[in-house]
């Protein structure tokens, strides 16, 4: 999942808005339930309600970033990912051909997010917010975020750059979790806070079953 049409990347936060609050409301969930369709990653994500954030640790070059895209193939609201990838983007045809939506899910590249694209922030009109790798996001940044998923009743993403370690917490977030593929045939999660914490196998099958 590398890079979007230029078209995408250089749109503004005004246009995003804007194009997110013309969605016909009758076609979009108010606080749909966050499912993948993994039945044993589902168990892990029960507990999760809108207002919660949600860390994830994702070194690159492990494909973890398709264990949370997973639970934006269903019942998808207006969405956005917020990026910073280290000078790559994101292949539009790679998030069609994994089942996304992208006439719901809005791409924007920002390395410091509450501090370019504060306004995305201050209203509910992106029911799903995807932070991924921001290069400078304080503990500050952290308050804010999840003080205003609060207030709208969005549920964040928040992805790390690098696995989450047990010794250094976040008590902003209601559940943290590792994930990386390890081998050919499968991926491995490792929950290290949450309502269930543990470790998690998924067969690669399960993560590509339902990709056109």
């Amino acid at each position: 999942m590398a890079s979007i049409p230029a078209q995408f990347a250089d749109s503004r936060l005004s246009e995003h808005l804007i194009s997110a609050r013309l969605l016909n409301p009758l076609c979009s969930p108010v606080n749909p339930l966050l499912r993948s369709g993994i039945e044993s990653l589902d168990r892990y994500f029960a507990s999760v309600k809108p207002g919660d954030l949600i860390e994830w640790g994702i070194p690159p070059g492990l494909n973890g970033r398709l264990i949370p895209v997973q639970f934006l193939k269903h019942a998808l609201p207006a969405s956005i990912w917020i990026y910073h990838h280290h000078g790559l983007g994101v292949f539009a045809s790679s998030w069609i051909s994994h089942g996304i939506d992208l006439q719901r899910l809005f791409f924007i590249r920002s390395a410091k997010p509450v501090r370019e694209l504060r306004p995305l922030f201050l209203e509910d009109t992106f029911k799903r917010i995807i932070i991924d790798s921001p290069k400078n996001f304080s503990n500050g940044d952290l308050a804010f975020v999840s003080q205003q998923a609060r207030k709208h009743q969005q549920v964040v993403f928040l992805i790390r750059h690098y696995f989450l370690s047990q010794k250094q917490g976040n008590p902003y977030a209601s559940l943290r979790i590792n994930t990386w593929q390890s081998g050919s045939d499968e991926f491995s999660l490792h929950v290290i806070k949450g309502h269930i914490t543990g470790k998690i196998r998924i067969p690669l099958r399960e993560v590509y079953a339902d990709d056109n």
